[in-house]
């Protein structure tokens, strides 16, 4: 009996360890089976699709409208005509200097006004130092005009006798040189006898004759060191003069620093904070107390209330299409639907710098004037700019879906007949929605939406892969359709809000 037990016993866990196993192998049984039949019933319900060939086939019926490009973007209402308030005070291999006080913006102000006070506590010290450097220099010139004085007077005490006191002395003096040099040269003559008749030797004869030569030469060296003194203490005078000088103009700079520290205004006007908030490092300068300003910064503005304009950024892929001189309409945010009448002034050749953030997208800055101001209108209002770029009335447009690019080549896939005709076109300007068809089309014509699920059943000249489809190349607009669409807005009498760009109907066959 306890044998029996045991081997029970021992083959209970084995039985345990074989049930998982069957488990599995159902569970794995189960999902092939699924498998199957999903695959099955796909096969079957894609032989038994009852809708027809042609259920993807959605068509554009060509046809003639007027044509009209556009370009919209936003931007700020500035002033063209107006006055820039910077900084004059240098920085001197500093970040710049400190707005103590500022006028509140959107203050009115009259010419001579107060506007800004900069921090001048470091031109005060240096004025200060400077000014002891200059009373320095100034004594230091006094002293050496003195000395030169001085040596005037001294030459003319040699070759004039000035004081009294000396005249005597000095005849007196002149009196015996004048006597030893008469003896001097009768000993030098009465020795050159006693020489030839070989009394003297001729080492006498030359002392004699040097005793002559030095009473000769002694009014000339006292007059030579006299003239060298006068010569030295007058360099010495100018330059102390010009040390004086040029210490007196840079405390005068300094005093010009100190001075334009306190900006009034330069006229009347309403004052707007200079604000910069296009740094192409990211970083944004907002005019405040405690900012600080470089040298030649600006810090307010004062516009021309006559004088408004709108300041825009257009993306690269639109700049091409806009010129001086076309006809815009200008939407200001706030003012209640205000359309106002504008001309484009002048488009920037070099785009704009950019940050990090926006390293591969290109702006041009583009201004567009407003011919007559709003009384509402004020700088930094943000505005909605259309500019209107070409208008070419009765033109066989097509839709841009239905353009589709093979290499180089635009072609648009024609239905007739219940066949399809792959045409090469020439496509003129486009205003995102429409082509203008140059050239490939005619009115009446059926274009496929969607030429892509449709390639298979027209033929197109072989090229390699990866030239096979391009984006879609957005011609610049003829000069003489945007000249004629400026001149036909200007001329035109219409209202402001009819200047939108004009769409055409898009219908579905």
């Amino acid at each position: 009996m306890n044998i029996r037990h045991r081997s029970a016993r021992g083959l209970h866990p084995a039985r345990a360890r074989r049930r998982p196993r069957r488990g599995g192998f159902v569970l794995w049984a189960v999902a092939s089976v699924l498998v199957v039949a999903l695959a099955s019933g796909w096969w079957w319900w894609s032989k038994t699709d009852s809708r027809p060939p042609g259920y993807n086939l959605v068509l554009h019926q060509v046809a003639r409208d007027n044509f009209a490009l556009t370009v919209t973007e936003r931007g700020e209402v500035e002033s063209s005509g107006v006055t820039e308030v910077i900084s004059e005070v240098k920085a001197k291999n500093t970040a710049g200097v400190n707005i103590l006080r500022i006028v509140p913006e959107g203050t009115v102000v009259k010419k001579g006004d107060f506007l800004v006070e900069l921090d001048s506590s470091a031109l005060r010290e240096e004025q200060t130092a400077q000014q002891i450097a200059v009373n320095t220099a100034a004594a230091l010139a006094v002293e050496s005009r003195n000395v030169y004085e001085t040596a005037l007077i001294a030459k003319e005490e040699y070759l004039d006798g000035t004081y009294v006191q000396e005249r005597q002395t000095i005849e007196s003096e002149v009196f015996v040189a004048e006597e030893n040099l008469n003896r001097a040269k009768e000993y030098y003559e009465y020795s050159k006898k006693l020489a030839s008749k070989g009394y003297v030797n001729q080492l006498q004869l030359e002392a004699d004759k040097f005793a002559v030569e030095k009473s000769e030469y002694t009014k000339a060296k006292m007059l030579k060191q006299l003239e060298s003194d006068i010569v030295i203490a007058k360099a010495k005078w100018e330059a102390d003069k010009n040390s004086h000088e040029l210490a007196l103009a840079k405390l005068k700079e300094i005093d010009d620093q100190v001075a334009k520290c306190t900006i009034v205004a330069p006229k009347d006007g309403t004052v707007t904070y200079a604000h910069n908030r296009e740094n192409w490092g990211g970083d944004e300068f907002v005019v405040k107390e405690g900012a600080v300003i470089r040298e030649r910064q600006a810090i307010i503005r004062l516009p021309d209330p006559a004088k408004m304009r709108v300041s825009l950024n257009v993306n690269e892929s639109l700049i091409q299409y806009i010129r001086p001189g076309m006809p815009a309409t200008i939407a200001p945010v706030g003012t209640g639907g205000t359309i106002l009448r504008g001309t484009v002034e002048k488009v920037n050749q070099y785009a704009e710098p950019s940050g990090w953030r926006k390293a591969n997208i290109k702006e041009y800055k583009a201004y567009v004037t407003i011919d007559d101001p709003a009384p509402d209108l004020r700088s930094g209002m943000t505005a909605s700019v259309t500019i209107r770029c070409a208008d070419i009335s009765n033109a066989i447009q097509a839709p841009v879906q239905a353009i589709y690019a093979h290499g180089k080549q635009y072609y648009a896939f024609v239905f007739n007949a219940g066949k399809w005709d792959a045409r090469p076109l020439r496509c003129g300007p486009t205003n995102d929605k429409f082509f203008v068809i140059e050239e490939g089309l005619q009115e009446g014509d059926r274009v496929s939406m969607n030429p892509r699920a449709f390639l298979n059943q027209v033929s197109l000249p072989k090229l390699p892969p990866e030239k096979k489809q391009q984006v879609v190349r957005i011609d610049s607009p003829p000069p003489k359709a945007a000249e004629d669409a400026a001149v036909a807005t200007k001329a035109a009498e219409k209202p402001a809000a009819e200047a939108s760009a004009t769409e055409s109907p898009t219908t579905a066959g």
